[in-house]
């Protein structure tokens, strides 16, 4: 597999938007919206590292508890602007 960073150029910059975090808790709720274990968290951070974008922010998201959705429009209007 081809590093990402290599394929993309230096210009990208990258967001990992991980979905359903939700699912990730017995009941979500507003005080409760959504996790990802630090083991998942980790072994993405290793990918990450891995293809040249460990620094990239990631992004909590849930459609059900509205998780991170304004996160995600933040870097799409960033990414507008470029």
């Amino acid at each position: 597999m081809r590093n990402m960073a290599d394929t993309l150029g230096k210009r990208v910059k990258y967001v990992v938007v991980l979905t359903k975090a939700d699912k990730n808790v017995k009941s979500a709720s507003k005080t409760n919206q959504g996790s990802v274990s630090k083991q998942v968290l980790t072994k993405l951070r290793e990918a990450m590292n891995e293809n040249g974008v460990g620094k990239a922010p990631i992004l909590l998201t849930s459609a059900e508890t509205k998780l991170g959705r304004d996160d995600i429009w933040r870097y799409m209007r960033l990414a507008a602007e470029v």
